[in-house]
């Protein structure tokens, strides 16, 4: 996108991008039944890895600048990769439910708090937006469901105001998706939750754009124990691994990231870290 468009068009532009996509979860809250169940919305940017620190200046004041009663996203993470062959950026957005993903109005707040800055720092904020914007060339995002009471295991009293390490793992199955979780969480999450180091663990389920049908999830202090939870001394139940790679269809892949920040209910964004 041309960043010297006069920000009117440029503007225009964008609700024509995010309208496609209101448009994708109009789709998603007809055709699926998704009771007890939040919507994940996953975006994968490719930020040169030199400009990771510059993106994330932009990206807190943008993303501080679009809070307002009017939106009606819960939780807001930023995720940086740090092994494998994908993305530089994760970005995932939490709602509560389907139709709060509808009614989400990011781009409308950010430009009503905008206009109510002097003249000067509308000018300032706008050149920010641009920046950002520039960012989001060829990205890719999709959205997905979870089930926190049924897919879903965490320690107790968990801090992920940390820079902790965050394993997502892409799988298609051969059974049902709700069979491949199954597996998993027996012979993964609950033991190593309940006996291990893994923070949490849990599953997705895919619904619009591109993704495999299930992502794994895993949760770890610091590369440290992500090792210690992967190595001999691991806490996993042996016995039901056969069963979860009967089910398994095809090629996957892990990828292993960093959180580096977040919101919560509509509060400024969070670097990770202690007085951050």
């Amino acid at each position: 996108m041309n960043v010297n468009l006069n920000f009117v068009t440029y503007i225009s532009n964008l609700k024509k991008i995010i309208m496609k996509k209101v448009s994708l979860l109009f789709v998603l809250l007809i055709t699926y039944a998704v009771s007890a169940q939040s919507v994940i919305t996953n975006t994968y940017l490719d930020v040169p890895a030199n400009k990771i620190g510059d993106f994330l200046d932009l990206h807190k004041k943008v993303v501080d600048m679009s809070n307002g009663e009017e939106r009606t996203i819960a939780r807001h993470w930023v995720y940086r990769h740090w092994y494998g062959s994908d993305h530089s950026i994760m970005l995932a957005d939490i709602y509560p439910t389907v139709e709060d993903a509808v009614k989400d109005d990011f781009w409308g707040v950010l430009n009503a708090n905008m206009e109510k800055l002097s003249e000067n720092d509308k000018k300032e904020m706008q050149d920010v937006v641009r920046k950002w914007w520039s960012y989001w060339n060829n990205h890719t995002d999709e959205i997905r469901s979870v089930d926190w009471n049924k897919n879903w295991i965490g320690k107790e009293n968990i801090n992920l105001d940390i820079p902790y390490v965050f394993v997502v793992g892409n799988y298609n199955t051969s059974g049902s998706n709700q069979d491949l979780i199954d597996a998993y969480m027996d012979w993964n999450v609950k033991p190593g939750v309940e006996k291990g180091v893994m923070l949490y663990g849990g599953a997705t389920t895919h619904n619009i754009g591109s993704g495999s049908e299930v992502q794994l999830w895993s949760a770890y202090k610091d590369i440290a124990e992500f090792a210690v939870s992967n190595g001999p001394n691991g806490q996993v139940n042996s016995d039901l691994a056969p069963k979860f790679w009967n089910l398994v269809e095809g090629a996957h892949s892990d990828q292993v990231y960093v959180h580096i920040g977040n919101t919560s209910n509509g509060k400024d964004f969070n670097l990770a870290g202690k007085d951050k």
